[in-house]
């Protein structure tokens, strides 16, 4: 096979695997999903974006852990920007290639297995047929 066309094959698998690496983390998909739901050019507040209500978690300990361990690891693949001073996160150039998986798992809600979806608001909502 020709060496360009293996290349092209390994960085496509490479790129599935850091979504999935990336996605691997409650902080990091609610970052996602909060993105996807916000218009596209605007930034969100933190620890807020990683913190929704149904899971509500000290923000002084998601702080923590948003700066040392899940923002770089979102920026990491341009998926998000973020600053500290506003703490806030937007979507980075890639961030289209994590924001799809969510947008997938909702087309398909009903049919994912219910302990993938109860608990998860957004998807028990589309497995009730609400928008």
């Amino acid at each position: 096979m020709n060496q360009l066309a293996d290349d092209a094959k390994q960085a496509m698998i490479d790129r599935w695997d850091r979504v999935f690496q990336t996605l691997s983390a409650e902080p990091r998909r609610q970052i996602v999903v909060a993105l996807e739901e916000a218009p596209p050019d605007r930034a969100l507040s933190l620890p807020e974006a990683a913190n929704p209500s149904y899971l509500r978690r000290d923000p002084e300990e998601l702080t923590v852990e948003l700066v040392h361990s899940h923002l770089p690891v979102l920026a990491r693949g341009d998926y998000v920007r973020w600053e500290r001073e506003p703490f806030t996160v937007e979507r980075g150039p890639a961030f289209e290639e994590v924001a799809v998986v969510f947008a997938a798992l909702q087309d398909y809600a009903t049919e994912l297995p219910p302990q993938l979806t109860e608990g998860c608001q957004r998807l028990e909502e589309r497995r009730r047929g609400e928008p």
